[in-house]
């Protein structure tokens, strides 16, 4: 497959990933044949952060229409490639990317920044994403994902096993994320793609350590039965704060 530059990243499919991608997109343009628009590959599959049987493989597909039988027949194809890591990928047609950007702005600048377009119309790479609004949805992403953590917290009692599951689950999420608010403070750099990058870039924009993402990070290499329980306590009180400080931070954004 060609090489698709984003900013200053190229991005490429991950060779493995691609022994599973290119089956179910010829059997996506087979199955929705003229309805069919695009389909644009996303996430860690195009950025190194990929890892086989283990990484989800996301997708978009855009056709000219949403009508209820298009749901029968992805979940046709969900339930062959579900067991591969591939999720169903998101739907949508064009005229919802046009009315939606103001709603999902998050989501929308992370696949216009972390996107291959393997069939059809590049509909994204374009994309205009008005900065107030992406600046109050991480605002308010942010504010949620505390609630989350307490909510979390609160469920399993605060115990290692509990907590260590709880900041793996929340841990992806907060890429999207930083890249939206890197976004919003540096003005003609994008942000960047690779996770660790991200994390660099967050301290220097932002003056606020990220050693606890990284501590998450450090928990998904390590098997549980090597695992000191008492940790996950430690780094879920650290990731919290962080979460507040940075929900501060960009309510202090606010015009």
């Amino acid at each position: 497959m060609e090489e698709q530059t984003t900013g200053s990243s190229v991005l490429v499919i991950d060779p493995q990933a691609s022994g599973v991608i290119d089956p179910f997109v010829q059997e996506l343009t087979l199955t929705f044949s003229r309805e069919i628009i695009s389909i644009a590959i996303t996430g860690s599959c195009l950025t190194g952060d990929y890892t086989h049987g283990k990484s989800d493989i996301n997708s978009v597909l855009v056709l000219e229409n949403m009508e209820p039988t298009c749901l029968d027949k992805l979940a046709s194809l969900r339930r062959r490639y579900g067991k591969k890591r591939l999720r169903a990928p998101l739907t949508m047609t064009r005229e919802y990317i046009e009315r939606s950007l103001d709603v999902f702005p998050i989501e929308f600048l992370d696949i216009k920044l972390i996107h291959k377009t393997v069939y059809g119309n590049d509909l994204f790479s374009d994309l205009s994403i008005n900065k107030s609004m992406l600046r109050l949805q991480c605002e308010r992403d942010l504010k949620a994902k505390l609630i989350h953590l307490h909510q979390g917290y609160i469920s399993c009692s605060g115990g290692g096993r509990g907590l260590r599951s709880l900041l793996l689950e929340a841990y992806p999420g907060f890429f999207p994320l930083f890249r939206a608010m890197l976004s919003i403070v540096r003005i003609n750099t994008p942000p960047s793609i690779l996770k660790e990058d991200v994390l660099s870039d967050i301290e220097l924009n932002f003056g606020i350590s990220m050693t606890p993402l990284r501590e998450i990070r450090a928990f998904s290499l390590k098997r549980s039965f090597g695992f000191d329980w008492s940790v996950a306590k430690d780094v879920f009180k650290q990731v919290y704060q962080v979460t507040h400080e940075l929900s501060l931070t960009m309510d202090r954004l606010s015009p």
